[in-house]
């Protein structure tokens, strides 16, 4: 029997009993180019997968399907439905991530692109270990780290701009090695070429040049007669050029997405392309998705409210299929601490009748977790840190606290390590002499004060400037001022040459100073910070446990409970977004998506002051929905 044959003999879907009346017009409407605006929770993923249904018992042959997705497990759960539906997998059904299909056609058309059919894919270490082979005789020892050239890199592949526009509109700290990075790109690109070599970026590149080749272009857009795409705001500009390519012919595309959720810019993502969609096809049709099935009416009329506020949008209100619950909740707190204390208070009140496993806290940065997190453990409340390390277990936070314990304890070797690894001019061969040094010396006076070391002339600079840090700190009292001796000598330049997202990690520093401040002494924060990695072994195998996440992180994610903690002027939206009018756009959309995540109960906190007494006021985005729509509460 041919996979027709059992299509037609399969159970035939009851699209109207199956999905809502604005699903359904969706799914068996979309011929042509189509957008989708599917607002948060209102089923995209549905439409995706029926659409597809509807086509393949409608005689469109699978190998004719193109579904686009931007991670493999979105892939995986759309045919594990298809599948569940029809009894198999429809065979030719193309379905995966860009850079899965783009490999699939590569494969078929590398002449074109003048590859070698059997090109092999690098990860990103293989890559970096290219990158570092051509760049040694290009770039300067500590001007700039491989990664952070490989992700400029990266970023002007993806964003289709040039290496000198990139770091001129967004990273000018590297303006001043523009044309050696071009070099830089250049040899690389040479050196992948020898190797019969791709790495992820050239996957896309090398699929944007064959589809805008003729032959093989036309031959693609021919076979591939309906392309559907999930997460259409999160794409690049490159992924919006191959897809233009990939409908050229048919126009049959459908993009799934809502511009109220896009908040990537970061990576390269643009809103533009979703907000320019109609542009691009004049004769677009457009759906919304607008039935809500997870959040309850009160927190979704907030919702609504905070995105109404943005100018360049596809407008659109979002309705609730559950009853009235109670309103979302804005809490003034008198300071920082405050809002700590309440937020546990609170959660230890809920945790009488809800799980932990119920209850999200989200924050706008990576930073504002720091005290949350050590009230969270003195409260042995299990929690998981989504996407990443816990505050204390963070690299910069790490580097920074090594300084203290090697300052408070010169024998600690792992910590002189650490210190030592970071300082220009100090390899191997010189750190195992300073960290022998430190084995005869029996506190910091002797170590300032010493002459006795013999070092070559570079580690030598470098072992000065690491005594003279100590020295300076020995002479501050203030924990947070001692910080700022380590990031003034020279951490804050390594931060900015070896990270792209050095600003974030300077701002978490910030955090950590705010925390410091309510500490007397370096001994105190050695046994705070200590304590933390103690709670974290305590806490790790319990699986009920309450999660903290950046918004960024939870996108697609949802909870009966969320807070959403530090909603304060310069802290969301973020201070290095407020100077352009599209930056406090996306910082609104990230707050939008910040509340879309709760389904029951939401808790909006912001603070008056910090542990240094810098003064604060609420953010743009409270006041823009304050009124009847919350109730208002003060925590002192």
């Amino acid at each position: 029997m041919s996979m027709k044959q059992e299509i037609e003999n399969s159970v035939k879907i009851d699209y109207e009993r199956v999905l809502n009346e604005e699903q359904l017009y969706a799914v068996k409407n979309a011929e042509g180019p189509c957008l989708v605006l599917a607002g948060a929770g209102s089923g995209k993923t549905r439409v995706l997968t029926y659409r597809t249904m509807y086509l393949l018992e409608h005689g469109i042959p699978a190998s004719r399907i193109c579904l686009l997705t931007f991670t493999n497990k979105a892939a995986r759960e759309m045919v594990r439905r298809i599948e569940t539906h029809f009894g198999f997998v429809p065979e030719g059904l193309l379905a995966g991530t860009f850079h899965h299909v783009a490999n699939v056609f590569l494969r078929r058309y590398s002449k074109y692109a003048g590859l070698p059919s059997n090109y092999i894919i690098v990860d990103r270490e293989d890559a970096l270990s290219i990158l570092k082979e051509v760049s040694k005789a290009l770039l300067k020892d500590g001007e700039i780290s491989p990664e952070v050239a490989h992700e400029l890199l990266s970023l002007s592949a993806n964003t289709c701009e040039t290496i000198r526009d990139l770091i001129m509109t967004k990273y000018p700290q590297f303006s001043h090695i523009i044309a050696r990075l071009e070099t830089v790109n250049d040899a690389y690109h040479k050196r992948k070429r020898e190797l019969g070599v791709v790495d992820y970026d050239d996957l896309l590149s090398f699929w944007l040049k064959i589809l805008s080749m003729q032959e093989p272009g036309e031959k693609i857009s021919r076979q591939l007669l309906y392309v559907l795409v999930d997460e259409y705001q999160d794409t690049n500009r490159i992924q919006a050029l191959i897809l233009y390519q990939l409908a050229r012919i048919h126009k049959n595309i459908m993009v799934v997405g809502d511009d109220a959720q896009a908040i990537y810019s970061f990576r390269g993502a643009t809103i533009q392309n979703i907000l320019e969609f109609p542009k691009i096809y004049p004769e677009a049709k457009l759906f919304y998705l607008q039935t809500n099935y997870r959040s309850t009416p009160e927190i979704l009329h907030l919702a609504n409210k905070v995105i109404s506020h943005n100018r360049y949008q596809f407008p659109k209100v979002l309705k609730s299929i559950k009853s009235s619950g109670v309103k979302p909740v804005i809490v003034k707190c008198e300071d920082k601490h405050s809002e700590s204390v309440f937020v546990i208070q609170r959660i230890r009140q809920l945790l009488e009748t809800n799980k932990p496993s119920d209850i999200g806290v989200l924050f706008r940065s990576r930073y504002q977790s720091a005290e949350i997190e050590i009230e969270l453990n003195k409260m042995k409340i299990p929690y998981v840190v989504r996407g990443g390390l816990r505050f204390f277990e963070m690299a910069h936070i790490k580097d920074v606290i090594a300084f203290f314990r090697v300052y408070h304890n010169p024998k600690d070797e792992l910590s002189w390590t650490r210190v030592l690894n970071l300082t220009k001019g100090i390899g191997k061969s010189s750190r195992d002499k300073i960290i022998d040094f430190m084995k005869t010396k029996n506190n910091m006076d002797e170590i300032i004060s010493s002459n006795g070391l013999k070092l070559i002339s570079s580690a030598m600079a470098g072992w000065e400037k690491i005594k003279n840090i100590f020295k300076n700190i020995k002479e501050t009292e203030k924990i947070s001022n001692q910080i700022d001796i380590i990031m003034d000598s020279f951490y804050r330049e390594y931060l900015e040459k070896n990270y792209l997202d050095a600003q974030q990690r300077i701002a978490d520093i910030e955090s950590l100073k705010e925390i410091a401040a309510g500490w007397n002494n370096i001994e105190e924060l050695l046994t705070q910070t200590s304590l933390q990695e103690y709670f974290r072994g305590e806490t790790e195998q319990d699986k009920g446990h309450l999660t903290l996440s950046t918004i960024h992180q939870a996108k697609g994610l949802e909870w009966k409970i969320v807070f959403i903690v530090g909603v304060c002027a310069y802290h969301f939206p973020h201070n290095l977004q407020c100077n352009d009018f599209s930056g406090i756009e996306e910082e609104r959309r990230i707050f939008y998506v910040g509340i879309t995540r709760a389904k029951e109960d939401l808790y909006i906190t912001y603070y008056l002051s910090d542990p240094r007494n810098f003064s604060y006021r609420k953010s743009l985005f409270i006041q823009e929905i304050e009124g009847n729509l919350t109730e208002h509460w003060f925590f002192d």
